[in-house]
C-alpha cells in the first residue's frame, strides 16, 4: 500500500499475475474491526432458516464473542420466524482464517459448535511452514473436546483441471484423517472444476485407504490421540461403549445408539451422547437412531456416525422392542448380520429419573 486516498487504497504490485473481480482481500497481521456479520449475513442466515439450514459456517472468526453475535442473532431469527420449540437451531461452524482467530482459537472452539481449519486464507496471513502445524494443533484440540473439525482448501486442487491427483494430494487428505479430522472438504474441484463427480469418488477412496489404516492400539498402523472423556454420565457410557467394541473387535461389528426422543428440542451439539461414543474414535459404524431427521443430518458431521431416522417410538414399546427394531433396520442396510455382536446404547427420558442411558451386548439373532 502506497497511500490511502479517502475510501481507495493505492497499491504497488510487486508479481505479475491475474487480476480478477470480486476477489478477496487479505491484510496479513492487520488487526481490523470489521463486525462478525454484515449486512447481507444477516440477510443470508434467516433466509437459510426459512430453507431449514443445518449449519451456519462463520467465515473470518475474531474470537467468541463474535461466535456469540451469531448465535444470538440465530436466537433473535428463531423468534422472528417462530420456530417451533423443539426444532434444533442451526448450529455454528467457526472458520479459521487469520492470526486473530488463532490468537482466541481456545474462546472460539468453546463458544462454537465445530470448526472449520480454512488453510487458503491461513495460508496468507501466516508463513506457509506454519499452517501445518497450525492445521494439527487445531484439530487435535478439536478431538481433545470431542467438538468436530472439518480441514478445508486445496486437498484435491488439481482435480479442478486433471482426473487424478497429484500424490502429495493423495498424502495432505490422508494425513488430515490420520490427524484426526471428522471431515475433509472440496471446494474449488468440485464448484467449478471439471471433475467434480471423480474429486469426490477420489477423496472417498482416499478416506477409506487411511482409516483402514488407523487401528485402536496403534498395532500395524496410525493410532488416534483418544478423547478422554467427560465427567458426567453420558461421559462414562460412551466410554464403556467404545471400550467393550474394542475389547470384543473380532466380533463386534456396530455400536447402535437409540435417541427415543427429541430430548425437548435439543441438538447434536447438546444430545452429547452419540458425539461423545464419535470422540472416541471406535473401528466400527456408529448407527445412531434419531427421532427426526434434523438431528440425524446435525449428527452427519460426526466421524464415523451414520444416522437412521426411526421416528418417536410407541407409547406401548419397551426398550426390547425399539431394540429389535434397529436391530432389523441395521441387518436390512447390511451394517450388521445374524450372530454378530454390537454394543447398543440407548437414551431416553424418564419421568422419576430425568434423562436415562444403558449400554447393553448384544447378539444379533
Amino acid at each position: 500500500v502506497t497511500s490511502i486516498e479517502g475510501e481507495k487504497v493505492i497499491c504497488q504490485i510487486d508479481n505479475t499475475g491475474e487480476l480478477r473481480s470480486r476477489a478477496g482481500v487479505n491484510l496479513p497481521g492487520a488487526a481490523t474491526d470489521l463486525p462478525a456479520m454484515s449486512d447481507k449475513d444477516k440477510v443470508d442466515i434467516k433466509y437459510g432458516m426459512t430453507k431449514d439450514v443445518d449449519y451456519v459456517a462463520a467465515s473470518f472468526v475474531q474470537n467468541g464473542e463474535g461466535v456469540m453475535e451469531i448465535k444470538n442473532y440465530i436466537q433473535q431469527c428463531a423468534k422472528e420466524l417462530n420456530w417451533p420449540p423443539t426444532k434444533p437451531l442451526p448450529l455454528l461452524i467457526s472458520k479459521i482464517e487469520s492470526m486473530s482467530a488463532l490468537a482466541n482459537f481456545d474462546d472460539i472452539l468453546d463458544k462454537s459448535d465445530g470448526i472449520m481449519v480454512a488453510r487458503g486464507d491461513l495460508g496468507v496471513e501466516l508463513p506457509l511452514q506454519q499452517v501445518t502445524n497450525a492445521q494439527k494443533e487445531m484439530v487435535a484440540a478439536c478431538n481433545a473436546v470431542g467438538k468436530p473439525v472439518i480441514v478445508a482448501t486445496q486437498m484435491l486442487e488439481s482435480m479442478a483441471k486433471n482426473p487424478r491427483p497429484t500424490r502429495a494430494e493423495v498424502a495432505d487428505v490422508t494425513n488430515a484423517i490420520y490427524d484426526g479430522a471428522d471431515c475433509v472438504m472440496l471446494s474449488g474441484e468440485t464448484a467449478k472444476g471439471k471433475y467434480p463427480v471423480d474429486a469426490v469418488r477420489v477423496m472417498n477412496e482416499i478416506i477409506l485407504g487411511a482409516e483402514g489404516h488407523i487401528t485402536s492400539g496403534g498395532i500395524g498402523g496410525i493410532s488416534h490421540k483418544r478423547f478422554e472423556g467427560i465427567a458426567s454420565i453420558e461421559g462414562a457410557i460412551a466410554k464403556a461403549a467404545v471400550t467393550a467394541a474394542e475389547q470384543n473387535k473380532d466380533d463386534t461389528k456396530a455400536i447402535l445408539v437409540l435417541l427415543t426422543d427429541n430430548h425437548n428440542g435439543s441438538t447434536a451439539a447438546t444430545s452429547k451422547l452419540p458425539t461423545l461414543v464419535s470422540a472416541h474414535r471406535p473401528q466400527v459404524p456408529i448407527l445412531v437412531f434419531c427421532p427426526n431427521a434434523k438431528v440425524g443430518r446435525q449428527l452427519m458431521i460426526y466421524r464415523g456416525i451414520h444416522p437412521v431416522v426411526m421416528g418417536m417410538p410407541n407409547e406401548q414399546d419397551d426398550e426390547s422392542q425399539r431394540i429389535d427394531k434397529a436391530v432389523q433396520d441395521a441387518t436390512a442396510m447390511g451394517f450388521i448380520e445374524s450372530n454378530d455382536d454390537i454394543v447398543v446404547v440407548t437414551v431416553e427420558k424418564n419421568a422419576e429419573l430425568g434423562q436415562t442411558a444403558t449400554m447393553k451386548l448384544v447378539t444379533v439373532p
